[in-house]
């Protein structure tokens, strides 16, 4: 893409390492960044020319601050790498200084999973079932086993929970008991009985899609197979791309564009996860207005598409016009990628030893880093900040994406003192 420059401030709601991909997009443009993150040694506050000390979550301070240090140009875009808090935040600045972004009121909407699904199920969009809460204590369940349970405003994977029989029921935290909500006398709108969902676990292959929203035009920049442990609370273990069932595509797109529309966002990232019915049919699992994590924008499209999916999203931030991203006809078809995550076992352990990845001659190693340090203590249930490193990795080799991944999956060993 031909980086135009453009004089003007891009407001970049954090500045730690996981921010410093969007920050150089910025910087790359020709634009000034000021940064806002509560950590006065966040790595990108080096790259920026004004530094605001507050916490992404505080958008009345940031506001004010920005209003109380006049900049020689104008600030012509906001965005963040990070999730939740940052992104209401996000949209609440760029409403205030009237940018380009996601309205508050959907990603309010986004926020909460049980809000986002009585939106979308009117408009045909399919989601998973919703069980009541009151089937937690019925003698005779109306709906069959296995259900899941999960924070309505989590992130992460934390607090995800299986619930396969009556037995697992017992062990289940948390959820609240429609009984003693029925009995509090604290008005409806205070209690936490909308805090958790309740619904049919879907059993299939799961994708994870990632796109930009330029107007309230949808554009597919990936949908990439997910892989995730086959115990809760489902920690992601890798990402990898082709995505094997490409007849699919036409239809998660067209899925995607009915959220945005349902939804009514505009100008924003969006990432989606979609699992697959034993029937074959996609269901929405979750969405937001947001980057996503995983390493998928930074790596692993870059790597294997060319796709710079950082420098576009800040042209979209800032009214500039995108490049549109590549067909998966475009790419080549023995081209294979992947990011993949050291997932420890079930429970909690001690990080004892790993080996180093041997990558074969054909295989280009696109990334790798340790997320934890050896003798960590470790604990499954808090979900994906539990894993302890990540690589990202492509080739072209003649094999199929399934003895390839598996080859991956094999050379990446780790040794763990299970407690």
């Amino acid at each position: 893409m031909k980086k135009k420059k453009t004089k003007g401030y891009f407001l970049s709601l954090g500045a730690g390492k996981n921010q410093l991909p969007l920050i150089h997009a910025a910087k790359s443009l020709g634009l000034e960044v000021a940064s806002v993150d509560k950590d006065d040694k966040a790595p990108g506050f080096a790259l920026s020319s004004l530094r605001i000390i507050e916490s992404t979550h505080e958008y009345r301070r940031i506001l004010r601050a920005v209003a109380e240090n006049p900049l020689p140009t104008p600030i012509l875009g906001v965005g963040t790498r990070s999730f939740g808090k940052a992104t209401f935040s996000t949209a609440y600045l760029a409403e205030k200084l009237r940018l380009r972004y996601a309205s508050t009121e959907a990603v309010i909407c986004f926020s909460d999973k049980k809000v986002l699904k009585d939106t979308l199920e009117p408009k045909g969009i399919r989601v998973p079932k919703e069980i009541p809460l009151t089937e937690l204590k019925a003698k005779s369940k109306s709906f069959p086993y296995p259900w899941i349970a999960k924070p309505s405003q989590g992130s992460g994977k934390t607090g995800v929970q299986l619930i396969e029989s009556d037995s697992d029921l017992k062990h289940i935290s948390n959820i609240p008991s429609p009984s003693k909500n029925k009995k509090s006398k604290v008005p409806a709108k205070s209690t936490h009985t909308e805090s958790w969902i309740l619904e049919e676990y879907i059993g299939g292959l799961e994708c994870t899609v990632l796109g930009l929203i330029d107007s309230h035009d949808f554009h597919l920049v990936s949908l990439s197979l997910k892989e995730t442990t086959n115990f809760p609370p489902f920690l992601e273990a890798a990402h990898r791309l082709p995505f094997p069932l490409k007849e699919l595509e036409g239809e998660i797109k067209m899925q995607c564009r009915a959220i945005v529309k349902a939804t009514g966002l505009k100008n924003c990232p969006f990432v989606a996860e979609f699992r697959l019915d034993k029937n074959g049919e996609p269901v929405l699992i979750e969405a937001a207005p947001e980057v996503g994590g995983e390493y998928l924008a930074d790596v692993l499209i870059p790597g294997y598409s060319g796709y710079d999916y950082f420098t576009n999203l800040v042209q979209l931030l800032i009214g500039e016009g995108i490049e549109p991203p590549p067909s998966s006809l475009e790419i080549s078809k023995k081209l294979k990628s992947q990011v993949r995550f050291d997932v420890p076992p079930r429970g909690i352990s001690v990080l004892k030893h790993w080996e180093n990845f041997p990558a074969y001659s054909s295989e280009t190693l696109l990334f790798q880093q340790n997320l934890k340090d050896l003798g960590s203590k470790l604990d499954t249930s808090l979900g994906n900040e539990t894993r302890t490193r990540v690589l990202c990795i492509k080739t072209k080799s003649s094999g199929s994406e399934e003895e390839w991944n598996g080859s991956v999956r094999n050379r990446m060993k780790a040794e763990y003192d299970v407690r």
